[in-house]
């Protein structure tokens, strides 16, 4: 490759990557951008080639940027930080069960209205470069102002909190998360006051524990209720910690079904399962079958095959709509399976009004008492 050819190439690179940043300050939308570690070896050239594949279609087409050596740049649109982290979770997972490749190191960051694209690239390498050191975390992620692995200190914390004091609280009813939005009062080290919903207060009682997520801090944060005063609605939150793998993440949100949902998998229309879902989020599903079914399907050795999944959702106008979804087993355990869903936009709404549907039957049934002995 000559000069020119270079030359060409690094402006047609950067044209792309100051793009992305023009995008979304024209558009006001939201942006993650991801470096990744990808090594290539020339003898598996058609694997890495297929692994690429696979990262275009997950994270629906998003450009691969080849920066240079092993690395690797995705800018992720519509995206808040939250959802990019747990969706590449998933995407991992998935590239290992599917290739049998382990990606170890990445950085994820989110754009702030004061990033030039500069800024956002130093950021994403700085915590690319701090999952590499760090072996422990797979994926080191943060904000401009937060960081993941490095939390400094609880002032760090209560700067942000008493900055935007509306926050996220979580308490979980039949396993699933249920949310409220509720005012910071009061942030000190290791101590958290907070103003909660009076209808939600007997709900609150029953909880040990609840879940914070607040949008410049990027993890979720887990507390213990040590306090609640009936008369003002005010809770004294201890014990507060950051948690890797959050429960309340609005992506793996699980419901049971409302009514009984028949479904059906199958595999290139030669075999087919019935069985019954029995929860759902909008990444995965939990699938019931027959025992004997089960033990064909590993018999033909299609447990690392891609199928379709086919059933119905009910809607909030009493109808319902069919749903055909992408499925790879991920887990396998008496006559359950645990499927790996993927989605397309539409499919990820409709799920996301069934799942808010769900809750919102069981907030009505918080609401009015039934909860409470």
């Amino acid at each position: 490759m000559n000069n020119q050819h270079l030359m060409v190439a690094s402006y047609i690179n950067h044209a792309f990557l100051e793009a992305q940043i023009e995008r979304v300050k024209n558009y006001d939308s939201h942006l993650s951008v991801m470096k990744f570690e990808l090594k290539f070896d020339p003898k598996e050239g058609d694997k890495f080639k297929e692994v690429v594949k696979f990262i275009y279609s997950f994270l629906n087409f998003t450009p691969v940027v080849y920066e240079g050596g092993n690395s690797f740049i995705l800018f992720i649109h519509e995206m808040k930080l939250h959802t990019a982290v747990m969706t590449v979770k998933n995407m991992l997972v998935s590239i290992q069960i599917k290739y049998g490749i382990s990606i170890k190191t990445v950085g994820i960051t989110g754009y702030d209205e004061q990033d030039e694209l500069a800024d956002i690239l130093d950021r994403v390498h700085r915590f690319y470069m701090k999952s590499k050191v760090m072996k422990e975390v797979e994926i080191y992620y943060g904000t401009r102002y937060f960081e993941y692995g490095h939390l400094g200190s609880f002032e760090n914390i209560r700067h942000v909190l008493m900055q935007e004091p509306k926050i996220n609280l979580y308490g979980f009813y039949k396993e699933a998360p249920l949310m409220s939005r509720v005012e910071v009062l009061e942030a000190k080290e290791g101590m958290i006051k907070i103003r909660a919903q009076k209808e939600y207060i007997p709900f609150l009682k029953r909880q040990e524990y609840i879940y914070l997520e607040h949008f410049m801090i990027p993890d979720v944060m887990r507390a213990d209720i040590t306090n609640i005063d009936f008369n003002t609605s005010e809770l004294t939150l201890e014990n507060i910690k950051f948690i890797d793998n959050s429960p309340v993440h609005r992506q793996n949100v699980r419901v049971a079904p409302h009514r009984p949902i028949k479904a059906i998998l199958e595999y290139e229309e030669s075999f087919v399962v019935e069985g019954i879902i029995a929860d759902l989020s909008k990444s995965s599903i939990l699938f019931t079958t027959q025992l004997s079914k089960i033990e064909e399907l590993q018999a033909k050795g299609l447990h690392n095959k891609e199928f379709w999944l086919k059933f119905h959702l009910e809607t909030t106008h009493k109808t319902t709509t069919a749903i055909t979804v992408k499925a790879m087993i991920y887990k396998i355990f008496g006559n359950q399976i645990v499927l790996n869903i993927y989605p397309d936009a539409q499919t990820q709404v409709e799920l996301s009004e069934y799942i808010a549907m769900c809750q919102n039957l069981m907030l009505l049934e918080i609401q009015q008492g039934r909860t409470i002995d």
